[in-house]
């Protein structure tokens, strides 16, 4: 991004777009741009046409709804300054914390809340309340088109489906056209892994199992599935839990690591994978996932350690303490059911991630999206200049779609 002018070896390119094309690896879209590239007088590639070949602009456009990075850096500076000397995360009382969150929530008129009971065969043994949003029928006179599920952050620890985030999911309702549905999930530390994606996958199979009768067939035909922090680490989780149980017995090609340009019986091509470059969805029902700044190992990446102890939201000792009450237990967090991005993300759905370049958890993202170039999923990413943990909540990103 700084040197656009920089020459990039084919080994390097390649290392970009995921797998040897030899290997039969690549999706579609990847061959296409590797078709499109061509390389310089010095028998290498500019770095500013593979930065177009992805979609970046060489020029920042503004549109007059997101601020500058001026802008965003003096919000982003009198954050850090608000921060000083209020305690950290770790230093709070987990019940205490939540009921000050509470406080500053504001509560949509149209939201609904509705009860599902639980299943011993999913160990989970109480009902999960879901906050739901659906679009009006004066702007959507054919019903709603599609249904989102999606999965609140707040570290494990903190967060609630109805109030945290109302305002936000009644407008994305009625703006798309689509059935939002938020489920509460227990919280840590009291109730650690597994009890968290326990429930909200049994979420995620009750929409499954239940769409279209409670929705319609038109909304059940474009089910979104998707989490923001935390909530994005469970939103991965359950699609591989999902993916594992919707697949049935695996084709010669899947065993041997292929990724086919076209899909084969049973394991199509979406339509809209074919937008975002491929996407495999072996027989699940999601038909896109959108994953915003989640935490994907609980271990920790880089960026985590060199985020230090500032104070833009969460240093990487709170990060730390979040994964410490989720999963105690440290050899657990190898496993891709509490670090996703440990796992084979091969037949995903399409997904769509996003990112702010000051957040602490942004090589969670970067890699994650990596490993969903690699195995062949359709796939675009979204990285928001001086944006923190939590962008579009807050700060000049806020207003933006």
């Amino acid at each position: 991004d700084a040197h656009p002018g920089d020459t990039l070896d084919d080994k390097t390119v390649k290392s970009f777009l995921g797998p040897d094309p030899e290997s039969n690896g690549w999706c579609r879209q990847n061959w296409a741009l590797w078709e499109s590239l061509k390389k310089d007088q010095r028998g290498g590639f500019p770095k500013s046409k593979l930065m177009l070949a992805f979609g970046w602009a060489l020029d920042e456009e503004l549109d007059g709804t997101m601020g500058t990075r001026e802008e965003a850096r003096a919000i982003n500076d009198a954050a850090e300054a608000a921060a000083v000397g209020t305690p950290h995360f770790y230093e709070m009382n987990p019940e205490e914390a939540r009921e000050n969150r509470r406080k500053a929530y504001v509560h949509s008129d149209k939201r609904e809340t509705f009860s599902i009971p639980g299943r011993g065969e999913h160990d989970v043994w109480h009902p999960i309340r879901f906050a739901k949003w659906t679009p009006s029928e004066e702007k959507w006179p054919d019903g709603p088109r599609g249904i989102y599920l999606l999965f609140h952050g707040g570290g494990w620890v903190f967060g609630d489906a109805c109030g945290q985030n109302d305002v936000r999911l009644e407008e994305m309702s009625e703006e798309l056209g689509l059935v939002v549905l938020v489920p509460d999930y227990s919280k840590a530390p009291e109730h650690p892994y597994p009890a968290a994606v326990n429930e909200c996958e049994l979420a995620a199979i009750w929409v499954e199992e239940n769409a279209e009768k409670e929705f319609g067939e038109r909304a059940a035909k474009m089910m979104i599935i998707g989490g923001e922090s935390a909530g994005g680490n469970l939103c991965a989780a359950v699609l591989l839990r999902r993916r594992d149980a919707w697949r049935g017995p695996r084709p010669e090609w899947y065993k041997k690591g292929w990724v086919t340009p076209r899909g084969v019986e049973g394991w199509p091509v979406t339509e809209i994978g074919e937008r975002l470059g491929g996407g495999y969805e072996h027989k699940m029902p999601w038909k896109l996932a959108n994953l915003v700044y989640g935490i994907y190992d609980v271990a920790g990446t880089p960026s985590v350690a060199a985020f230090g102890e500032r104070r833009l939201v969460e240093t990487a000792r709170d990060v730390q303490w979040f994964g410490d009450c989720y999963c105690p237990d440290k050899e657990m967090r190898k496993l891709p059911d509490v670090s996703p991005l440990r796992g084979d993300f091969r037949g995903m759905p399409p997904a769509m991630f996003t990112i702010g370049m000051e957040d602490a958890l942004a090589d969670d993202t970067f890699l994650m999206h990596k490993k969903w170039v690699e195995f062949g999923n359709g796939v675009s990413l979204d990285v928001w200049p001086e944006g923190p943990h939590g962008v579009g909540h807050f700060g000049v990103h806020a207003p933006s779609k």
